[in-house]
């Protein structure tokens, strides 16, 4: 179960890194010389990088999933010590709280 985890979770990290890549992509295309498309493309931007920085966070809280994962420590909440509820961690794999802790 934990070597499907973690191919589930490297998977989705490689989605996540095309993302960010292809955003990088977008940004090095350059700008538009006319004034009212430097303003939308400005307000596209503000989406790109609030995209980016969600991928990053994404990312960082996979990759400490596997890193619980290898330690033996993932699904058991790093506050009280309990499991993790298994539905929780359905909806949020990288939990590291139960659902008491984390309210």
């Amino acid at each position: 179960m934990s070597e499907q985890l973690k191919s589930q979770f490297t998977q989705r990290i490689i989605e996540l890194q095309q993302r960010i890549d292809s955003i990088h992509q977008d940004f090095a295309n350059g700008r538009a010389a006319d004034w009212a498309e430097q303003a939308g493309e400005r307000e596209n931007d503000e989406v790109l990088n609030a995209l980016e920085s969600e991928a990053k966070i994404e990312i960082q809280q996979l990759s400490n999933a596997i890193a619980r994962i290898d330690n033996g420590n993932y699904g058991i909440c790093q506050q009280c010590g309990d499991e993790i509820a298994k539905k929780r961690l359905q909806v949020q794999p990288a939990a590291v709280m139960c659902i008491q802790c984390a309210q």
